[in-house]
């Protein structure tokens, strides 16, 4: 990354557009601009900065990153999303309807960026007949393959002492889509920011961008938070295969019993994924979504 030789160093904390907000580490908050040819400056980077005339400040140099969470745009390309993070806090909620794929593509994100992941079953108080089953079912299946997962409900007070656990001395960013509650969990978790929120639309049941910008916050005893906007669709285009298999941690460690180095397990012989797939092993959920995944033109969803 570029830097030049400037002692101020300060943290972003939102990004909006042509202006930065920064943080400093005595608290100041400082709006500056960043020089064009340092690129894509996101929320979480380390900055360096000076001051210039009329109050402005001028964004130097970006220090080096570690933990870039991205998305694929509409290029191709790997377009950050915010730096410097630790965990991934994949929300989701039976209203919108629950999202495994959307889950599992948060799975090969954070693998690839080193990250941790936990899963947020939010909105218990909304789980009836007709859902209970499918929280159950993703609770019991990401548990199984080793991810922490929470349940929890702003409306009921239920679930957030476990949240603020897994926040503890991480930089986490929460994800999911639009309408799952992300920033009612971050009013609950820091009552004093008044962060925005929305209902779902009433037409379509999904939900509706109430956040717009990615914006830091540090929490009361340790680590920090990230609230992004909501998506529909998070793109992961820009990875390889291998990456995509890597981030299928239970395929992954199959995949290393396979008969063939290049086994695509959709149908070689001797395929150790296909084996415990027959045998119940893994979860033809998770299987479809990685043959999906791999190969975008395969349609097959769960």
């Amino acid at each position: 990354m570029s830097t030049d030789n400037e002692d101020n160093i300060a943290r972003v904390v939102a990004n909006h557009g042509t202006e930065l907000t920064l943080a400093t580490d005595n608290g100041d908050r400082i709006v500056a601009s960043p020089k064009k040819k340092l690129g894509l400056i996101v929320t979480g980077d380390l900055v360096q900065w000076h001051p210039e005339e009329h109050g402005n400040a001028r964004v130097t140099g970006v220090l080096e990153r570690h933990g870039t969470l991205a998305r694929t745009d509409r290029l191709g390309a790997a377009k950050p999303i915010a730096a410097n993070v630790s965990q991934l806090l994949a929300v989701t909620a039976p209203k919108p309807p629950f999202d495994t794929l959307l889950i599992d593509r948060y799975c090969i994100a954070a693998h690839n960026i080193g990250a941790d992941l936990a899963v947020v079953i939010n909105k218990e108080d909304l789980i009836d007949e007709h859902t209970a089953q499918q929280a159950d079912d993703i609770e019991a299946l990401y548990r199984k393959i080793g991810y922490q997962v929470v349940r929890c409900s702003v409306k009921q007070d239920h679930g957030l002492d476990n949240i603020r656990k897994i926040l503890k001395d991480q930089v986490s960013i929460l994800v999911g889509q639009s309408g799952v509650g992300k920033s009612s969990l971050l009013n609950a978790l820091l009552p004093d920011e008044g962060i925005k929120t929305g209902p779902l639309s009433i037409n379509s049941g999904l939900g509706r961008h109430t956040t717009t910008v990615t914006n830091w916050y540090d929490l009361p005893h340790s680590g920090a938070i990230i609230d992004s906007p909501g998506v529909r669709q998070f793109s992961l285009e820009h990875l390889a295969g291998v990456d995509i298999q890597a981030g299928f941690r239970e395929i992954s460690s199959l995949a290393a019993h396979c008969k063939f180095n290049d086994c695509s397990h959709v149908h070689e012989p001797s395929c150790a994924v296909l084996d415990a797939l027959a045998n119940n092993e893994i979860s033809p959920q998770r299987y479809r979504h990685f043959r999906q995944l791999s190969d975008p033109g395969d349609s097959s969803d769960g």
